[in-house]
C-alpha cells in the first residue's frame, strides 16, 4: 500500500496484513506508524530522500514473502485491530458514543 490513511483503514478494517510503500506526504508517517511503533505491515520502503524514489525488484519481492512466510505476528496483530475497529462502531463502542455525542451538542 502507499500508506494514505483510507488504503490503511480499509487492511485494518478488513483484517489484512499489507506491505508499505509510502510516496509522499503523511505517507511516509502512516507507514512509520504501523510498521515500527504498531507492528501492524511488513516494510517494502521507507525512504523519503531525494532520489530515492526507485524501489529495486529485490525490496518488493522481500517485502511481500516476509509477510506471506513470517507474517504470523503482524495477522495477529492485525486481527485484535480489527476487532478493535469494528467495536468501536458498534452501539456503545467508543466513536459511536462520540458521534452520538456530538449530534446531541449540535442540536440542544
Amino acid at each position: 500500500t502507499h500508506c494514505g490513511w483510507n488504503s490503511i483503514l480499509e487492511s485494518l478494517w478488513h483484517g489484512v496484513p499489507v506491505a508499505t510503500w509510502p510516496l509522499y506526504s503523511e505517507q511516509q508517517m502512516n507507514a512509520f506508524q504501523v510498521v515500527r511503533e504498531l507492528g501492524l505491515a511488513v516494510e517494502i520502503s521507507v525512504d523519503y530522500r531525494v532520489g530515492a524514489d526507485l524501489v529495486r525488484a529485490e525490496e518488493v519481492e522481500n517485502g511481500v514473502r516476509s509477510l506471506m512466510k513470517g507474517g504470523d505476528e503482524i495477522r495477529r496483530k492485525v486481527k485484535e485491530m480489527s476487532d478493535t475497529c469494528r467495536g468501536a462502531l458498534l452501539e456503545n463502542g467508543s466513536s459511536y458514543s462520540y458521534l452520538v455525542s456530538l449530534i446531541q451538542e449540535l442540536t440542544s
